[in-house]
């Protein structure tokens, strides 16, 4: 197995280190049901890019003129949702290990930071873990443009080289190349390992367990 045992270690979140799909969809479901008398997610948008896109992006797909109420809606509607959030198994015990051991977490996701903050707070993983944190506020572009993952670089004054990105869809593995950062995808999130193979990451796992591995953070005895 490849092992990318690098100082600064990268991550998406949605999908990646927290499980909020029910959330994001039952958030959505409110929003169109409430203000746009409609069914989500909407047939005009492939099922694969809905959860890809920023709220904002989205909206203006299908409401352009209605995207600043929409989203102010989508961001009230969120925190009613979290109750849907979930950390997946051994993620916390795997970030913990690793500032533990001197090594750098760092976040970058699509996502706004309001959210990002109520999604961290309900998995019980402390922002203070993480090195940088970039979030959709920080970049006009989203991934799959490498654009967040240079800012974190930056941030940090970390290298490509020094680095590695860990997420769970196609536009991770695309911002990270783009980004000369190897990425490590995941396929216990939001897309399944056929969709993630054509993409070529240079890794595939699991779970948080063989994440672990790759990244050579120790779990805990008890979670081994």
């Amino acid at each position: 197995m490849t092992l990318f045992a690098r100082r600064f270690v990268f991550f998406d979140l949605d999908g990646t280190l927290v499980d909020t799909r029910a959330a994001v969809l039952e958030c959505y479901t409110r929003v169109y049901r409430e203000h746009l008398n409609a069914d989500f997610p909407p047939a005009s948008i492939p099922a694969g890019e809905v959860f890809a896109m920023r709220p904002a992006e989205l909206f203006a797909r299908v409401a352009p003129d209605r995207v600043a109420e929409l989203y102010e809606a989508y961001r009230v509607t969120y925190p009613s949702c979290i109750d849907k959030v979930s950390i997946f198994p051994l993620v916390a015990e795997m970030i913990g290990s690793l500032v533990e051991s001197g090594r750098k977490p760092g976040l970058v996701t699509n996502k706004g930071l309001e959210r990002t903050l109520i999604d961290l707070s309900v998995a019980g993983i402390p922002e203070s873990a993480f090195c940088t944190i970039v979030t959709a506020e920080d970049t006009r572009e989203r991934k799959p443009d490498p654009a967040p993952i240079l800012l974190a670089l930056e941030r940090t004054g970390a290298s490509p080289g020094e680095g590695v990105y860990v997420g769970d869809g196609p536009q991770d593995i695309l911002a990270a190349r783009a980004a000369g950062m190897p990425c490590v995808a995941l396929t216990y999130g939001f897309y399944a390992r056929e969709d993630l193979i054509p993409y070529a990451p240079d890794v595939l796992v699991d779970d948080a367990r063989d994440l672990a591995a790759v990244l050579g953070a120790d779990l805990p005895e008890a979670a081994r």
